[in-house]
């Protein structure tokens, strides 16, 4: 299982001295660009393919509280994808040095064209290298009603202006 190690920061915290919700997402956000760079989708290698990650859903459990100066690993596991390789879902967890699960981030994600802002899908040699990662026990293949599994839709409004 990829992880990486951090350290609670000043600017990580919100005004009740909390681990902000902000800073469970930048730290989950930077853990998961890692683990795609280990799998060899680089920064470049995104601009070189003109794709760029896009979230559709994200969901955080918290479970314990993280403190200043805290240390804290955050794991990614893949927990499923579609076999066009168009969109996956990944499980990234916290956890204090000595294993302890201090919360959960559930996530769908995809790909863009940078070009024509469409949905587009992993590059090949790396969604090959993304299925030979570690994988959740709950891992499945997707298919598109998956990426709906909040039942949210879009509800769109008349403004006057």
């Amino acid at each position: 299982m990829f992880t990486k190690k951090y350290t609670v920061l000043w600017p990580d915290l919100d005004a009740n001295w909390h681990f902000a919700n902000h800073s469970y997402i930048k730290y989950s956000a930077d853990a998961r660009m890692s683990f795609f760079d280990s799998i060899g989708l680089s920064k470049n290698k995104l601009e070189v393919h003109m794709r760029g990650p896009i979230v559709f859903y994200e969901h955080m459990y918290y479970y314990k509280e993280l403190k200043l100066e805290q240390d804290f690993i955050i794991s990614v596991e893949v927990d499923g994808y579609s076999n066009d390789g168009r969109f996956g879902r990944l499980i990234q967890n916290f956890y204090s040095p000595n294993g302890i699960n201090l919360a959960r981030l559930e996530l769908i994600f995809g790909f863009i064209d940078l070009k024509t802002r469409a949905l587009s899908k992993f590059p090949d040699d790396e969604f090959e290298k993304f299925k030979t990662s570690y994988k959740t026990k709950s891992f499945k293949i997707m298919t598109k009603d998956d990426t709906r599994i909040s039942g949210k839709t879009p509800l769109d409004i008349k403004l006057k202006l």
